[in-house]
C-alpha cells in the first residue's frame, strides 16, 4: 500500500483497495423484501428476474435444418434419389423419405421422417427432377437434432439474473412475456453545492450547471433503480440534513453528489454521522473517485459521491451500480465484468489504481484496441461524451503501447 499522503484516508489510515471495497459492500448488502412485479419484455431490461425463465417446449421441437440443402438417408451412399419436393422453414407436417428418396429442405425446415442427414446444395444437384449427389454423406450432418438445445421445463434465464438484452430474447423465445422481476429499488439523487445550477439555467461565471444529478439518475436507471426525485442542496449543514432526512424516509438508496472529500464544505460525513448513518466504507484507493462514502441505516443505503463529473460518473459504474443490483436481489458478482484489451498508446499510474476513460475500437483480428482518453482530469465533463469504456490500469505501471490490459465497458 502506497504511503503518500494522497493515498491516505482522513486519518492517516491506508485507503481501501477497490476489489476489497466492492466485496465488503456486496456482503454487507441485504436484497429488499422479495416483493415481484409482472412486466413485459420490452419494459425490463436492467430489471432483476424473480422467476426463472423454462423452455416452454423442447427446442427445436422436430429435427431441422442448419442449412440449405437435401434431407436424406445417409445408408444410401452416393446414389441418385427420388426428389419428393421441398420443405421451408415455415412449412407445416413432416412428411416421410424411404430409401432412395431425397426431399430439398431449407435452413430451419423440418427433416422429413427416416432422412438421417442434410447434403448442402453445393454438394448436390437436380436433373431431370432426380438428385445427384456428388459427395459423402454421414449420418447426423447438418441436421439440429430434437431437443438438443433443451427438454421442455429446462432452465434457459436463471432466478437473480440483470436481464440483459439477450436475456430477454431467449425469454421471447420462450414465450415468456411478461416476465416476473423483483420490485425495483427507490433511489433518489441530491446534489449538493452552492455553485451548482440546474442545467436549464444559464450559469454566471462562479456556478455550474448540474449535469452530474441527471447522469448519476440515468445510470441508476439502467441499473434497474426507480429514481424517485432529483434534488440540489446549498452546502449548508442544516438543509443538507433535511434533505438527506427526507430522501431517507421514502428511498432505499440515497447517492448525493459532492461533499465528501476534506475542503471546509464538505459536510455530507458529519451530516451522514449525525443521522446515525453507519460508515461501512469512506475512501477508496483508485483515481478518479477516491473520496466516495458508503454506509447504511436501518437496511437503507446512502453513497456520497465526489462532485468531479468524471469521478462521480465512474463510482457509480464501479459501486453504485452492482449496490443496485443486489438490492433489487441479484446474485451478488464481487468480480468486476472486465475485458482483454491491447493499449494503442502508453499509460503510468502512481499509487493508486486507475481507470481512464477510453475509447475502443475492435479488430476482427485481434484484441479490441483501446486509447485512454483522460482529458485535463475529473472535472473535464468534455470525455464523458467520447468515454466508451474505463481503461483499468494497475498501481505503479507503466504500459507502453501494444501492451495487454483490461477495460470496463460502460452499460448506459
Amino acid at each position: 500500500m502506497s504511503s503518500e499522503p494522497c493515498d491516505q484516508g482522513r486519518e492517516g489510515r491506508p485507503l481501501l483497495p477497490l476489489d476489497e471495497a466492492r466485496s465488503l459492500l456486496l456482503g454487507a448488502v441485504k436484497p429488499l423484501a422479495q416483493d415481484s412485479e409482472s412486466i413485459a419484455l420490452e419494459q425490463a431490461s436492467g430489471r432483476v428476474l424473480a422467476k426463472a425463465v423454462l423452455l416452454d417446449r423442447a427446442e427445436p421441437p422436430v429435427p431441422r435444418s442448419a442449412m440449405d440443402g437435401f434431407a436424406l438417408r445417409s445408408a444410401d451412399g452416393v446414389e441418385d434419389r427420388e426428389l419428393l419436393g421441398v420443405m421451408y422453414a415455415g412449412t407445416s407436417g413432416r412428411p416421410e423419405i424411404g430409401s432412395g428418396q431425397a426431399i430439398e429442405v431449407m435452413t430451419g425446415g423440418t427433416v422429413a421422417v427416416g432422412a438421417d442427414a442434410v447434403i448442402p446444395v453445393e454438394q448436390a444437384e437436380v436433373v431431370d427432377g432426380c438428385l445427384v449427389v456428388s459427395a459423402a454423406v454421414r449420418a447426423g450432418q447438418h441436421v439440429r437434432i430434437a431437443g438438443e438445445m433443451g427438454a421442455a421445463g429446462e432452465i434457459v434465464v436463471p432466478k437473480g439474473k440483470v436481464l440483459s438484452a439477450s436475456m430477454l430474447a431467449t425469454a421471447a423465445s420462450c414465450g415468456a412475456d411478461p416476465v416476473q422481476v423483483y420490485v425495483a429499488p427507490r433511489a433518489t439523487v441530491l446534489s449538493t453545492g452552492d455553485e451548482v445550477v440546474a442545467w436549464t439555467k444559464q450559469p454566471k461565471e462562479h456556478q455550474v450547471r448540474d449535469a452530474n444529478r441527471l447522469a448519476t439518475a440515468l445510470q441508476l436507471r439502467s441499473a434497474g433503480a426507480e429514481v424517485l426525485g432529483m434534488h440540489c442542496v446549498l452546502d449548508q449543514p442544516e438543509l443538507l440534513r433535511e434533505a438527506v432526512t427526507a430522501a431517507l424516509a421514502s428511498s432505499d438508496l440515497v447517492v448525493t453528489i459532492g461533499g465528501v472529500s476534506m475542503g471546509k464544505k464538505d459536510h455530507l460525513p458529519m451530516v451522514f454521522e449525525d443521522l446515525g448513518i453507519e460508515k461501512l466504507f469512506h475512501g477508496i484507493a483508485v483515481q478518479p473517485g477516491k473520496p466516495v462514502w458508503v454506509g447504511t441505516r436501518e437496511g437503507k443505503w446512502v453513497v456520497g459521491l465526489p462532485g468531479n463529473p468524471v469521478s462521480s460518473f465512474v463510482m457509480t459504474e464501479l459501486i453504485v451500480r452492482e449496490l443496485v443490483y443486489r438490492l433489487a436481489g441479484a446474485d451478488p458478482v464481487a468480480d468486476l465484468p472486465l475485458q482483454a484489451c491491447v493499449l494503442t498508446s502508453p499509460v503510468r499510474t502512481r499509487g493508486r489504481e486507475r481507470f481512464f476513460p477510453a475509447k475502443i475500437e475492435f479488430d476482427v483480428d485481434g484484441l479490441p484496441r483501446v486509447t485512454p482518453d483522460a482529458g485535463r482530469g475529473s472535472g473535464d465533463w468534455t470525455v464523458l461524451s467520447r468515454m466508451q469504456a474505463l481503461l483499468r490500469v494497475p498501481a505503479h505501471a507503466d504500459l507502453e503501447a501494444g501492451s495487454t490490459a483490461q477495460y470496463l465497458p460502460i452499460k448506459c
